[in-house]
């Protein structure tokens, strides 16, 4: 009997508790993969190595791992042909990557720790940095000075033991047979002596001049080797740099298929300030500009920089070669309202919003500067038209409009047509959406938009899905890495009027961290991939 009731009953309790459909499988977590870097030399704090683990672990797609010495001198020292793969088996490690100097640069191994073999292996060229040769330079110049100060001590020397034979010929009693005669010869004996003494006296002022001269030549002379010396190791290590830059990216590229962005810089503007700074925030340094200057962009070669150069009389379009460091203002930009300069894909051209009596529209000359008159862009519309970014192939632009209302974004083919709002706009509620960059893939913008504080954003070109990056402080003007994956932004956590500073966001993982530390620094662009200048 209890058989059956629990048979009858059995109806209902499956009505009260029905079943459960399996879960879907999920996508698996991506976990970075592991890597271990080996020291590159004997030196302690060996700075290339340093520089490799921070590029891998500002990248986002892989894990350095910190070993202790001890465990890394296990693994592999410097010079020892193979490495011992048993140490890792106690580590996440998936791959171990080597670094050892050669006579051009560096040759790097990657190698697959479960699998204990070669995975790939290149050699890289690097800038090479001359010996240090100012302390021989100052020994040499010092050597040939004290000669010649002792030539002079010598002369004066010789003119001194002159001068006391003088003095001492002047001394001794005249010989003559009457007071007349002795007065006569007297004189004629001191009219030789001054003229000697004059002559002397010509020789130590000559003698003792040369030697100051000497002494500044010898200072000058130091002085312009020091600063060529300086100039010269301080931009081939920025060079060399650059080149280990280039090796972490290429690595990065060997176990995860994506290039990284460590050889790559930031242009941003510092007060009035036009700077650059590596993408792990090494080598900040200005750039002479003609005036104070605003949004700089990068060219498609990393070569030059175009910016807004200011002044009491309005602005014009100009751009600096990165070789030379010297800055030419744009002919066909007059003092007037010229803003948010880029170049078009090629490099050939720059486009920028230009102004006056009439709303901002955008213009484009080339950037050669051999047009006198900028051309009309994308045709005439009668609404201001500003801050424009190509996509990647170059056929289309986005650019910020204020209309209906409000600034909002708008995407329009080069040849004018298929105008196209991106930005969503709701009837009743307020937005404003501006400083729109296209990402490397084609597929999203990023831009910045105010409801209160001002936030980073990215759109989906397809769908027109808008996302939203940051929520803490106000954050501004975004700019892709070439990864398609990191942003530059401009972030203030203080109150309004407090410094600002340029940040690196990761947009897959909403990582942070800061780039610039002093100064207040916004208006940031990211550079194309860079390769070292030999």
């Amino acid at each position: 009997m209890g058989a059956v009731a629990l048979f009858a009953l059995a109806p209902s309790m499956n009505a009260q508790n029905p079943v459960v459909a399996k879960p879907k499988p999920q996508k698996p977590l991506e976990v970075p993969p592991a890597v271990v870097v080996l020291q590159v030399d004997t030196t302690a704090g060996d700075s290339t190595r340093t520089i490799i683990t921070r590029d891998f672990d500002f990248g986002d797609r892989m894990q350095p791992l910190v070993l202790d010495s001890a465990t890394l001198d296990e693994i592999w020292k410097p010079g020892q042909a193979n490495i011992n793969f048993a140490p890792l088996a106690q580590t996440r490690a998936n791959f171990v990557v080597r670094a050892r100097p050669t006579a051009t640069g560096l040759h790097v191994d990657v190698y697959d720790v479960p699998r204990g073999r070669l995975r790939q292996e290149d050699n890289f060229r690097l800038p090479r940095i001359p010996v240090y040769r100012l302390p021989a330079i100052r020994d040499s110049l010092t050597a040939l000075l004290g000669k010649r100060t002792q030539t002079a001590i010598t002369g004066l020397a010789a003119d001194s033991s002159v001068r006391d034979s003088l003095a001492r010929a002047a001394a001794k009693p005249v010989a003559g047979k009457t007071t007349r005669d002795r007065a006569n010869a007297a004189s004629r004996a001191q009219a030789v002596r001054d003229s000697v003494t004059r002559e002397l006296d010509r020789r130590d002022a000559v003698l003792r001049a040369n030697a100051g001269r000497d002494t500044l030549r010898v200072d000058s002379v130091y002085a312009r080797f020091a600063l060529r010396d300086s100039v010269l190791r301080d931009s081939l290590g920025r060079e060399r740099r650059l080149g280990i830059h280039v090796v972490s990216d290429e690595v990065e590229r060997w176990i995860t298929g994506t290039r990284g962005v460590a050889a790559s810089r930031i242009a941003f503007i510092d007060g009035t300030k036009l700077k650059i700074v590596d993408s792990d925030g090494a080598n900040e340094r200005t750039i002479p500009t003609v005036g104070a200057a605003l949004s700089p962009s990068w060219h498609p070669s990393g070569r030059y920089l175009v910016y807004v150069d200011a002044d009491d009389r309005g602005t014009r379009i100009a751009q600096v070669d990165l070789r030379t460091m010297k800055p030419r203002l744009l002919t066909a930009s007059s003092r007037a309202l010229n803003i948010t300069p880029i170049y078009t894909k090629d490099g050939k051209n720059i486009v920028w919003a230009a102004g006056g009596d009439a709303p901002a529209e955008l213009v484009v000359a080339s950037a050669t500067g051999d047009d006198s008159v900028p051309k009309p862009f994308v045709g005439r519309t009668g609404f201001e038209t500003t801050s424009p970014s190509f996509s990647p192939d170059g056929k289309q632009v986005v650019f910020m409009s204020p209309r209906p209302l409000t600034p909002q974004l708008y995407s329009v083919n080069v040849d004018g047509t298929g105008l196209r709002l991106l930005t969503p706009v709701v009837a009743g509620k307020r937005s404003y959406r501006t400083g729109a960059d296209w990402s490397p893939a084609g597929d999203e913008i990023a831009f910045q938009q105010q409801n209160g504080d001002f936030q980073v954003w990215t759109i989906r070109v397809k769908d027109r899905l808008m996302t939203q990056l940051t929520n803490e402080g106000e954050n501004e003007d975004p700019a892709w890495a070439p990864d398609g994956r990191h942003l530059s932004i401009t972030r203030r956590l203080g109150a309004i009027g407090d410094p600002r500073a340029i940040w690196i966001l990761d947009e897959r993982t909403g990582r942070l961290r800061q780039l610039t530390l002093t100064g207040d620094a916004r208006l940031s662009d990211w550079s194309p991939p860079l390769r070292p200048v030999y």
